[in-house]
C-alpha cells in the first residue's frame, strides 16, 4: 500500500517516496516483497503518485478512505490470482524478506484467515494498537487517534 499523503510528515511529498539510503522508502518494501517469491505485486497508489510506479502493476485508489479500502482497491488485480496475499504498508522500510518468508510460513502452518504482524517497540508513540479477546486472539487494531486513553496504553502495535 503506497497511496498515503503523508500529511503527518507534513511535507508534500508522500511519506513512502521519501528517499532513505538512496532508494525510496517503498522500494525497500518492494524489494523485500520481491524476495518473498510472491507470484504478483501490486502497489496500491493515489492517483497523483501511480506514475511513480511505471512498470508495475498497480491500482488506484481514488480516496484516501483507509488501509481496508486500499486493500479493497486490489481487489480487481487479484481476483482469482491468488491463494494468499501478503498486504504490506510502503512506509516500512525495515522489513526483510527473511521475516516475510516466516510470517507467510506461519500462516500456512496455522491454516488462518488472516495473519496480523505485530510489535512491541519500548515507546509505542502514535502506531496502531493491537486489541486482544481474553483468549488472546485478535479483537481489532485501533488507530492511535481513534483509541481511547485505556487502549492508548497497550504496547503491542502493527
Amino acid at each position: 500500500m503506497a497511496a498515503g499523503l503523508g500529511t503527518r510528515m507534513r511535507s508534500t511529498v508522500p511519506k513512502h517516496l521519501h528517499p532513505i539510503l538512496g532508494k525510496r522508502m517503498v522500494d525497500w518494501v518492494l524489494g523485500a516483497a520481491a524476495g518473498v517469491g510472491a507470484d504478483r505485486l501490486v502497489v496500491v497508489a493515489a492517483p497523483g503518485t501511480a506514475e511513480a510506479f511505471d512498470g508495475m502493476d498497480v491500482a488506484v485508489q481514488p480516496d484516501p478512505l483507509g488501509t481496508g479500502h486500499a486493500v479493497r482497491c486490489a481487489r480487481e488485480a487479484l481476483e482469482g490470482r491468488a491463494d494468499d496475499i501478503l498486504v504490506l504498508s510502503g512506509d516500512t522500510p525495515l522489513l526483510t524478506s527473511d521475516l516475510l518468508r516466516a510470517l507467510v510460513e506461519t500462516h500456512r502452518r496455522e491454516r488462518a484467515w488472516a495473519t496480523v504482524l505485530s510489535f512491541e517497540p519500548e515507546d509505542a508513540r502514535h502506531y496502531g494498537r493491537v486489541l486482544r479477546d481474553a483468549q488472546g486472539g485478535l479483537e481489532a487494531i485501533v488507530e492511535y487517534r481513534d483509541a481511547t486513553p485505556e487502549q492508548r496504553e497497550v504496547g503491542e502495535v502493527n
